[in-house]
């Protein structure tokens, strides 16, 4: 199984889960003709996508969608507390959609849905080939024990690390806007998922992508210095007990070989 963030910030996100002969999309953030010029840039098949699994219905996650339904037919898998909302969002014809409520397959691959707490019903996966396990999880305000611990033993985390608290407050949003980031139904800080991080080191997970970073309200050098200095401040040592990259917001992130 391999693992590629093709875009991952506020404004697109999209990731590849793939192996030599099946391919799925993980949110559909991007146009059909950015995921075109990128898988031929991977040397993929565009033949080999079996399906399009979509989180939550926020534009920046399904706004490629409808292109890539018109042009390819291909399925879209939705959790059912979803699917309203995104078909009002994409004007998909429902037919389109495949309904999942658990645990479900796709070709090779298991994927295993949870609940996280955002402002609309958003999901984050686990996905599994086998014994191999990876997990991505973005767009929640806050992470419970019970989210947390779904990530245990995933050999690649994608966890969202949104802004640095700081430069939210002192910015130039909107205070209600604002709130709601900071709220429990908004978005994860530098700080809060690097305590997340913290426990995960202690659970066999070695690989962690840092994703959906706001452009407005984090940078990746303060993303990554925030997040390392507070691992070393409780003893975990960055990039040796547990490996961090940061995904890139509009360019072909790094190729995850899971195995």
């Amino acid at each position: 199984m391999k693992v590629c963030s093709l875009a991952s910030s506020s404004k697109g996100n999209c990731t590849l889960v793939y192996n030599e002969k099946e391919i799925i999309i993980v949110d559909m953030g991007i146009s059909v003709k950015e995921l075109e010029e990128k898988l031929l840039r991977l040397n993929l098949d565009f033949q080999n996508i079996i399906g399009v699994i979509v989180s939550h219905e926020h534009s920046d996650h399904v706004k490629g969608l409808s292109g890539l339904n018109k042009k390819y037919g291909i399925k879209i898998y939705v959790h059912y507390n979803s699917l309203d909302g995104v078909m009002n969002r994409t004007k998909i014809k429902k037919d389109a959609f495949v309904k999942f409520a658990d645990k479900f397959k796709l070709g090779d691959f298991v994927i295993e849905p949870f609940e996280v707490s955002h402002d609309v019903f958003c999901v984050g996966f686990n996905i599994y080939e086998n014994s191999n396990k990876i997990s991505i999880v973005t767009d929640l305000g806050y992470t419970t024990t019970g989210v947390v611990e779904r990530l245990f033993n995933s050999r690649l985390v994608i966890l969202e690390a949104n802004h640095d608290e700081n430069m939210l407050r002192n910015g130039n949003y909107p205070a209600v806007l604002k709130s709601r980031i900071l709220s429990k139904k908004g978005h994860l800080s530098n700080i809060s998922s690097a305590k997340v991080v913290v426990e995960l080191a202690q659970h066999n997970v070695k690989q962690i992508l840092f994703g959906h970073l706001s452009e407005e309200n984090n940078t990746p050098d303060l993303c990554y210095n925030t997040i390392c200095s507070y691992l070393e401040s409780v003893g975990v040592i960055p990039q040796v007990n547990i490996k961090l990259d940061i995904a890139k917001p509009y360019g072909i992130g790094p190729i995850f070989v899971i195995k």
